[in-house]
């Protein structure tokens, strides 16, 4: 491919130069020579025309104005080139740049007088304008009229300039070395402008003009009147700043004066103020490292740990563990602003989603509880503890999502360490209408138990067992309570309500243990035959256990029949009469009448086994009664049970096609066919009977 252009072709260079040949050069202007006064005249008359009318058509164009004023000064004709500024300024008088052309005309001219009053003129019409002041006083100081200058300033700081002026004014007086001027004039500018800024520059006059003691007197007067406008000032974190860049500066001079006491006051002061200020504490501890001792060290080093948990917080907010250790440093070494803390760990750190209860939820609370017990316990406000506790339970936990048992029962210890019950009372009393709990009830139910409340306690229990019909112990305690009582019938119609109630909700196991804990009671009562109605109910509702029937038999062996009991109670009394200082209970010794009874327990569960072919319950209910005999039995029963004891064999069955091996048990009694009857036996009673009825 060819990288020439063809003839075609336009290029940059071409139409850049196409460009430049076809522009148009301006005409140059015709030189004109004046040769005598009358052309003179004639051209100032046409440029004045001129002027005149184009101001008619447009007066407001000050450029024209400043034009036709500076053609009247090349005509060395300064009274023409005064009347055009003055009807400029009728025209528009607040146009800087033509108060300057007119100034600076009259300067040119050397009409210093002329210029002093436009100078006048203007500072007293625009007085905002900072360029016409420092023009006139660098007029009149370079015609060295200091007083005039002096007075100048005077007038300019009373209209609250800018901090430059105030500047520019102090510098003044000191190229005059007037120290005692300068101090005045510090003295208003840290009035217009009271910040540490200001005070500074101040200070670093006096430290160079001043004594030592008026160093010192003006940086306290400087701290006093900065933190007295505190309150007042818009930007307070910028203003707080530049005091404590005051403050340490302050501290570091006493130092330079080798005050060491006085320096180290002054930090204290100023972190009694402002505590977490990081600036103050840094500089306290370079000072302390530098100049301190050991126990200033050490509180240094505590700042430093306080300002590092509250960097910390700042990015966790929501981290308990982390404001637990930041309460554990306040409450050592800030005492005084421990409730402070505590206020703001409780309103920070509160969880967002208040739907489910967690362990972000559990560690807040526990939280709180530390604050309440610190304000009762450490800051002895009863009042203001009352107060976070109804704030707690009312603001912060949303009881109809969940709630915290351990709340509710602190406030209400709190009551009662107030000596009052009624209150305490009243907040469980809530607790169980807004948001029952087990640990509610069970402290409640302690709290009466303890007052020895016994009537309110039954109501609690009733409660309870509405709210959890499905805890065995609450039926338990509330039946142990009126056993303790001595209202036995009380007792016993709480099992049986306990046994009655909707069984849909409550599991099989909670209802046995219901029932053994009935027959326990009726046992402990000697309610020997409530008790054995008890266990055939129980059989039912264990399905028949192999355990229970056990139970049953081992009940049978130790307890005696309705006989028994009379005859205990019989020789009992006669044992009284006989001898009036015996109150003693006769023991009850099991006789062959009780293992019989046992037997026959052992015996129907070894039947219902064999019915329903449980080979392996059979089994483990017949190792129970060989142990049974072992102790009560004699040798005929032992060799009687033990013809009948099974053994174990390994069978195979077919699940699934697969056969699989399993233990199962073979009792001899099985095995045996059933005896035929005795016909002639039989018919031989048959014939007697009938010769009996013949007669």
């Amino acid at each position: 491919m060819s990288t020439e252009s063809g003839p075609s072709q336009l290029s940059v260079d071409n139409i850049l130069n196409d460009v430049y040949a076809r522009r148009k050069t301006p005409k140059s202007q015709t030189k004109v020579d004046i040769l005598d006064i009358d052309e003179l005249r004639e051209y100032q008359g046409r440029k004045r025309t001129e002027f005149e009318s184009y101001l008619k058509r447009n007066r407001l164009d000050m450029g024209q104005w400043l034009r036709y004023a500076a053609f009247e000064q090349e005509q060395h004709d300064m009274r023409r080139a005064r009347s055009v500024f003055e009807r400029a300024l009728l025209v528009n008088a607040t146009y800087v740049p033509l108060w300057i052309h007119y100034i600076d005309a009259e300067l040119k001219s050397r009409y210093v007088n002329h210029a002093r009053n436009l100078l006048d003129r203007a500072i007293t019409t625009i007085p905002r304008v900072d360029k016409l002041w420092y023009k006139y006083l660098f007029l009149e100081e370079s015609l060295e009229n200091w007083e005039i200058v002096r007075s100048l300033y005077n007038k300019w700081c009373s209209l609250e300039p800018e901090r430059g002026v105030w500047v520019s004014y102090v510098e003044f007086e000191m190229r005059q070395q007037n120290w005692n001027n300068v101090r005045g004039v510090y003295e208003k500018f840290v009035l217009v402008y009271p910040e540490a800024q200001t005070w500074l520059k101040w200070v670093d006059f006096e430290s160079t003009y001043g004594s030592i003691e008026s160093v010192r007197n003006l940086y306290s007067l400087a701290v006093d009147s900065l933190i007295s406008y505190d309150q007042v000032m818009d930007n307070q974190a910028e203003y707080e700043e530049g005091i404590i860049e005051l403050v340490v500066r302050f501290a570091e001079w006493e130092t330079t004066q080798q005050e060491y006491n006085r320096a180290k006051e002054i930090f204290h002061i100023a972190l009694q103020k402002w505590p977490h200020s990081q600036k103050l504490i840094h500089s306290q501890s370079a000072f302390e490292r530098n100049f301190g001792n050991s126990s200033d060290i050490e509180r240094s080093i505590i700042n430093k740990r306080r300002i590092s948990y509250e960097n910390d917080l700042k990015e966790e907010k929501q981290n308990i563990y982390k404001w637990m250790q930041y309460l554990d440093l306040i409450i050592q070494y800030y005492p005084t602003d421990t409730i402070d803390v505590f206020e703001m760990a409780v309103n920070t750190a509160l969880p967002k989603q208040r739907i489910t209860k967690d362990i972000q939820w559990e560690r807040y609370i526990y939280l709180w509880i530390r604050y309440v017990t610190h304000v009762e316990l450490e800051s002895n406000k009863t009042d203001l503890c009352d107060t976070l506790y109804k704030r707690c339970l009312n603001d912060i936990i949303p009881h109809q999502k969940f709630t915290f048992s351990i709340i509710w029962i602190t406030y209400s210890e709190f009551a009662i360490r107030q000596d009052d019950i009624t209150k305490a009372r009243k907040i469980l009393g809530r607790a169980i209408g807004l948001c029952p709990t087990d640990d509610i009830f069970r402290y409640y139910i302690q709290l009466e138990t303890r007052l020895r409340e016994f009537d309110r306690v039954r109501k609690i229990y009733e409660k309870y067992l509405q709210y959890a019909p499905d805890n065995i112990n609450t039926w338990e305690e509330f039946a142990q309570l009126e056993n303790n009582l001595g209202d036995e019938e009380r007792a016993r119609s709480v099992y049986e309500i306990a046994l009655n109630i909707d069984t849909s909700t409550i599991p099989e196991t909670t209802q046995l243990d219901i029932i053994r804990n009935f027959i326990e009671f009726e046992v402990e009562s000697q309610e020997y035959d409530n008790a054995r109605n008890l266990y055939e109910a129980f059989l039912k509702k264990g399905n028949f256990s192999p355990n229970i029937w056990i139970a049953y038999a081992t009940f049978e062996c130790s307890a005696p029949t309705t006989e028994q009991i009379q005859e205990l109670y019989n020789k009992n009394e006669h044992s009284n009469d006989d001898d009036d200082s015996s109150n003693e209970d006769v023991d009850f010794t099991p006789t062959e009448l009780n293992f019989n009874r046992a037997r026959k327990i052992y015996e129907r569960g070894l039947k219902y086994f064999k019915e329903i072919e449980d080979n392996k319950s059979r089994y483990l209910l017949m190792e129970a009664y060989g142990e049974f005999e072992k102790v009560y039995g004699n040798d005929e029963s032992r060799a009687s049970l033990d013809s009948r004891k099974s053994r174990r064999v390994i069978q195979n069955r077919n699940e699934g096609g697969v056969q699989k091996e399993y233990v199962d048990y073979v009792f001899p009694e099985d095995s045996i066919p059933p005896q035929k009857a005795n016909v002639s036996r039989m018919l031989a009673l048959a014939q007697k009977w009938k010769k009996g009825e013949s007669q």
